[in-house]
């Protein structure tokens, strides 16, 4: 599917001040795109905030290596200090409950929104949606917008957008890696991205507490229906315990579909402000957005999310439920 960018370009010709921003709990994809649309802007001569809901995760701290790109939302920026924005492009998401404390902020906006985004599921936000719900990164879709803007892929948004795409299509080995993932790929690592070093930063630099975290979740990982469903839980106190942080529980869901004869797997995660997050994965036809999208979330076939209010076991029980439903349909609910 082919975007048609003449809204972003008229945008960028009729505005100075940009805000981006993305989803809560942000992946390589929605950072690795951040960075792509503000080196654009910023080509184009914009004064641009990049400014987010959660802080970036350490294992990302190479996209921005002066700690001065990403901003915290209430932390290191507050809102009156947007006050002078003109326009806000939200890149990887298409829901409110993505927006995390930037939601309000948003929503008083009275400038443009843009959204630039590959999720299926989407909510009104008053906003122009550039969007391609068969693109495997919302960074294939900023690469993109740099071919039809022309605009200059330079190292450090090579960087970023080649970690948003390998991290979308799971460094290259899920099914929505396609010939044309492989050549945008290749004309990142030409603009200058090194996809050893991008990878080595990602994978090779773990700390003690993520890795016995990883331990633990996978000693506790529980199977039914004869090996199609698994999933594991992470709690507070397992956070606390192994030294691990939020961040550390990223890709730890698809361990849950790597154990042999799996079709679904899911991760559970214990939120500090209360609620779970539930992770699915599959590497079936089951779909995941439509299994989260019965607890409010949504996502892709493949991978899908939700944040559900009320606690561990009660959230784990009914998205079990609803998951063995949905595997076993003749089986009785609950």
């Amino acid at each position: 599917m082919n975007i048609d960018w003449t809204p972003l370009a008229d945008l960028i010709e009729t505005h100075d001040r940009f805000l981006v921003t993305t989803h809560v709990r942000p992946d390589g994809d929605a950072l690795g795109s951040e960075v792509g649309m503000a080196g654009l802007l910023r080509q184009k001569g914009k004064d641009v905030r990049v400014v987010n809901s959660s802080p970036t995760p350490p294992r990302y701290d190479f996209l921005h290596p002066d700690g001065k790109l990403f901003e915290h939302f209430n932390h290191d920026v507050q809102p009156d200090e947007l006050a002078d924005r003109e326009v806000v492009v939200i890149l990887d998401l298409s829901a409110w409950n993505q927006l995390g404390d930037m939601a309000g902020f948003i929503r008083e906006f009275r400038g443009p929104r843009v959204v630039v985004d590959h999720h299926v599921s989407q909510d009104d936000l008053g906003a122009v949606f550039l969007k391609d719900t068969s693109a495997e990164a919302t960074g294939t879709l900023v690469l993109q917008a740099f071919h039809a803007l022309g605009a200059t892929v330079t190292p450090e948004v090579a960087t970023g957008l080649l970690t948003a795409i390998a991290m979308d299509t799971g460094w290259f080995r899920h099914s929505n890696t396609r010939a044309s993932t492989m050549s945008a790929a290749a004309e990142l690592i030409d603009a200058g991205a090194s996809a050893d070093t991008i990878y080595r930063k990602l994978f090779e630099r773990n700390t003690l507490g993520r890795l016995r975290l990883i331990g633990e979740a996978l000693a506790n990982l529980k199977v039914e229906l004869d090996g199609r469903l698994a999933y594991a839980a992470v709690g507070l106190d397992d956070l606390r315990r192994t030294g691990a942080i939020p961040p550390d529980t990223e890709d730890l869901v698809d361990y849950t579909v790597s154990l042999r004869g799996v079709e679904v797997g899911l991760l559970f995660i214990e939120q500090a402000r209360g609620g779970v997050k539930a992770s699915f994965r599959t590497r079936t036809d089951v779909d995941c957005a439509r299994l989260a999208s019965q607890f409010g979330g949504g996502g892709h076939r493949a991978a899908a999310g939700a944040t559900i209010p009320g606690t561990m076991s009660e959230v784990v029980d009914r998205v079990v439920a609803a998951v063995r439903q949905a595997l076993d349909p003749g089986r009785p609910a609950g």
